[in-house]
């Protein structure tokens, strides 16, 4: 099991009149973003600022493609993707952009395992660039 995902957020920005608060992304690799939030802003259990990240029964997630990386086909990102039994939480915003509300502690921290495993798994999802010596006729 990897480290905890709790003890690898790092809050980013906090505006505590308003309870809101955004951790950074995990940058996965070359392939993906993943963002995992709590506050009154975001869709987690408790919908408040908590002091204590261990507290937090759900959180928000947006898993998101980067650019330069294949999304469909035998090398597509969310291909290598759908035999995850979490992937059915995630709503698609846009080709590259997933998101889930309310999801559990437990199953955020398997989100996080298996889209680590995938890209250390799948390097070939990442676009290879032509060198600029390579015409395409």
């Amino acid at each position: 099991m990897a480290e905890d995902f709790r003890s690898l957020l790092k809050e980013r920005m906090r505006i505590s009149a308003t309870g809101e608060r955004w951790f950074e992304d995990f940058d996965i690799g070359d392939v993906f973003y993943l963002s995992i939030q709590a506050s009154t802003l975001h869709d987690s259990t408790p919908q408040e600022l908590l002091e204590n990240i261990n507290d937090y029964k759900e959180f928000q997630v947006v898993l998101q493609v980067k650019q330069g990386v294949s999304i469909c086909g035998k090398r597509g990102a969310w291909t290598n993707l759908t035999s995850c039994d979490w992937l059915p939480l995630f709503t698609e915003e846009s080709p590259i952009l997933r998101e889930a509300a309310r999801v559990p502690v437990s199953v955020v921290q398997k989100i996080y395992e298996d889209v680590s495993a995938c890209v250390s798994a799948h390097p070939e999802m990442i676009i290879k660039k032509r060198p600029a010596s390579i015409k395409v006729l």
